[in-house]
């Protein structure tokens, strides 16, 4: 297993108990490794990841700090460009109201640059969550 890989692996596997750092990680992951897509007219949100471990945390945390089910999809590499399997985590129903709680769009429904402020202006908690999404 290369370090980077590793490395995923084990930040993956860390276990975080407060909300505010939970919910940078998750804000910073979706911002860095996701998307919003309109499909049939509604807000789809997607994260593509690299690594399995990490696919089944956005997942789980999606569900426990916001309430919405999402789907798990294994990409595997098929020559091409890319190399090694990826896992997009994406979020079909009422993904308009995860990308607001999430920062990913204002009140308006329109997008939004860089992450949400209670992300920003956290504590150092907060910081070492979002930077850690970052990496994931």
């Amino acid at each position: 297993m290369a370090m980077t890989a590793a490395v995923k692996d084990e930040l993956s596997r860390l276990e975080i108990t407060k909300i505010g750092p939970r919910r940078a990680e998750v804000a910073s992951l979706l911002r860095f490794a996701g998307g919003l897509h309109i499909v049939a007219g509604r807000v789809v949100v997607e994260a593509e990841l690299d690594t399995g471990s990490v696919a089944r945390r956005l997942r789980k945390e999606i569900h426990e700090l916001y309430g919405h089910h999402s789907d798990v999809h294994v990409i595997t590499a098929s020559g091409g460009l890319r190399k090694g399997t990826r896992y997009v985590v994406r979020v079909v129903k009422d993904g308009e109201g995860l990308a607001r709680q999430t920062g990913l769009i204002d009140q308006r429904g329109r997008p939004v640059r860089g992450l949400p402020a209670a992300v920003v202006s956290g504590g150092v908690a907060d910081a070492e969550a979002a930077w850690r999404g970052a990496f994931l």
